[in-house]
């Protein structure tokens, strides 16, 4: 073997993964929640986005690991530096070049764009193909990073429960009959579901196989006459809907490989793995496309709404609280680090109703931590909060009724003019984003220069996306509409959908400025679509630059506020009502 392919992600393409899914963070050291690794006979490259430049450079530092910023001009992507790599190489050598990878945790999009590149290297390849890619050879059957791995994590299973119907909006029944039809009108004969949080939306349950994310590990396999779920432990569901089949977690890939030929089968390349496509016959079909769940659950029905909102103001009050403690206590000597930080507002979260879990882990960064975009402290790295500067806290929880997610840059004493006024730079584009009326034909592209405008016209800017689709008792990372700049396509904003208004600023070694609400697309009456805060905490009034500001964003600043006092005041003791009446005067 040549090369191996180390992806992050599980069996079904998942975010966030159990421990045992782990392989790159175990080889490389790299522990954030996105990167690609290859490792050859010379050198180990691993591939990173912009949210992830400094901690990768700070966690491979000695490493032997050569960093491959992604997002950089002129960097190369995976599938890019394997084919120029393997081209070199057929120039240069007489014998085949190999690379493989485990195809149970590789997409297969990705196995499938691999083998694409490969077929165009042979057409330009002077030796003769002796098989499908001639002196190029893909095995997809190589755990190399288990092997090596002597103490890996067991995958297990925990209790599955089901989501109350209050919350879920949409019964089991009701979800499976819109699934069917859809299957019905691109005459396909199955299904297959592998995402994990479009398996849970579909029969209306949860689990706790994930931090963060309450799914459980299965999948699923839909017919017109059946419905089968497959487990790793069959006994963790305890009540079983009519109509469901319950099969073992492992037997998915004997089932696909019964299905006939001349039957269609849909489902997501970008989520299936590459050996659940290789278990089908060449001559079973495949239609590759989004799946009716997949999208049906990004556009959330009136209960789910309701429960959002519910659940982000119970939120709201908690964070709130946290704001108002984390002010005082250190400004009154008490000492107070990122950890301590995040421990407390995890504990004022706990003790709300409907609590499950955080929604991803809590990035708490002071000072020049906060210019690290997912900055996660460390033991090594815990910062003690001082009493001047920024303090950036990202974090979220998952309720019964609902998932939030919100970032406040906190004032934690004195700040520099620059400060203040990127702050508020930072919060024009925030309000600009609050104040959207989107139209259909809007490209991505288009949505997001107009979005990021006004910082940018400041000469400030940011690498990662300005908002991302969330779930409903799901991931907090959901692939809604795409609002980025290589979308010529319509950003695909829908009414009902739930996503993230999140700009932001690093100045790397000094300090990091991030605003993120979620918000609420409805349709304005009007043919367009605008949106409603979910968010409901108040912004850093000492942080704005109200020179900066327009009249019209002023305005939108005070009655939001004014929400936000009028929503929590009552849920806050008198003390804490106090300072948020203070905190949310009009400008």
């Amino acid at each position: 073997m040549d090369m191996y392919y180390i992806p992050s992600s599980d069996f079904h393409g998942s975010e966030y993964m159990h421990p045992h899914f782990k392989c790159r963070e175990f080889l490389s050291g790299f522990d954030g929640s996105d990167g690609d690794m290859l490792v050859s006979r010379e050198e180990a490259l691993l591939w990173a986005d912009s949210r992830y430049y400094l901690q990768a450079e700070d966690q491979l530092r000695g490493s032997g690991i050569k960093l491959m910023k992604s997002q950089d001009e002129g960097v190369p992507s995976v599938i890019e530096y394997i084919k120029e790599v393997a081209g070199d190489f057929l120039r240069t050598h007489e014998d085949r070049f190999v690379i493989g990878f485990d195809g149970r945790v590789t997409p297969a999009a990705f196995a499938l764009e691999l083998e694409d590149a490969f077929s165009e290297i042979m057409e330009s390849d002077d030796a003769q193909p002796d098989e499908e890619y001639g002196r190029l050879q893909i095995k997809s059957d190589e755990d190399l990073v288990g092997s090596i791995w002597p103490d890996k994590p067991e995958l297990s299973q925990h209790e599955i429960f089901e989501l109350p119907i209050t919350s879920a909006g949409v019964s089991f029944e009701e979800k499976l009959a819109q699934v069917r039809y859809a299957i019905t009108e691109k005459d396909a004969d199955y299904l297959l579901l592998s995402d994990l949080m479009e398996i849970a939306w579909l029969f209306n349950l949860r689990g706790s196989d994930i931090d963060f994310t309450p799914v459980f590990y299965a999948y699923a396999l839909i017919s017109r006459d059946a419905a089968d779920l497959y487990l790793i432990r069959k006994n963790a569901l305890k009540n079983v809907k009519s109509g469901v089949g319950i099969r073992d977690y492992d037997s998915i890939y004997e089932d696909l490989a019964k299905i006939p030929d001349g039957s269609k089968v849909w489902m997501d390349l970008r989520s299936a793995n590459y050996e659940l496509y290789t278990a089908l016959h060449k001559g079973v079909a495949v239609y590759d496309a989004p799946t009716p769940a997949g999208t049906a659950k990004m556009i959330k029905n009136a209960d789910e709404i309701e429960g959002s909102k519910r659940a982000h103001i119970r939120d709201g009050a908690a964070v709130t609280r946290f704001i108002k403690w984390i002010k005082e206590a250190v400004n009154m000597g008490d000492v107070q680090t990122e950890i301590s930080a995040s421990e407390h507002l995890e504990s004022l979260r706990t003790e709300l109703d409907g609590f499950l879990e955080l929604s991803f882990p809590t990035i708490a960064g002071y000072g020049p931590n906060a210019a690290i975009v997912h900055y996660e402290a460390t033991a090594d790295t815990n910062a003690e909060i001082k009493p001047e500067g920024f303090f950036l806290v990202d974090s979220g929880a998952q309720y019964i009724d609902g998932t939030t997610d919100i970032t406040r840059t906190i004032a934690m004493g004195p700040l520099t003019q620059e400060m203040m006024d990127d702050y508020t730079y930072i919060l024009k584009s925030h309000i600009a984003f609050a104040r959207l009326k989107y139209r259909e034909e809007m490209s991505g592209e288009e949505t997001n220069a107009l979005l990021r405008k006004p910082m940018e016209d400041a000469g400030l800017g940011f690498k990662h996306g300005i908002g991302h689709g969330v779930g409903h008792v799901l991931g907090v990372h959901e692939d809604a509409a795409v609002i980025k700049d290589l979308n010529k396509e319509s950003a695909g904003i829908k009414a009902g959908m739930i996503m993230s208004d999140e700009p932001g600023f690093y100045k790397e070694g000094e300090f990091g400025i991030r605003i993120e609400n979620l918000i609420l697309f409805k349709d304005d009456d009007e043919g367009g679509i605008i949106n409603e805060p979910l968010t409901c905490v108040p912004y850093e009034r000492e942080a704005i630059n109200k020179k900066l500001l327009t009249e019209d964003e002023i305005e939108w600043l005070d009655n939001y506020h004014a929400w936000v006092r009028e929503t929590l005041t009552h849920m806050l003791d008198n003390e804490t009502a106090v300072w948020l009446k203070t905190v949310t005067e009009p400008l």
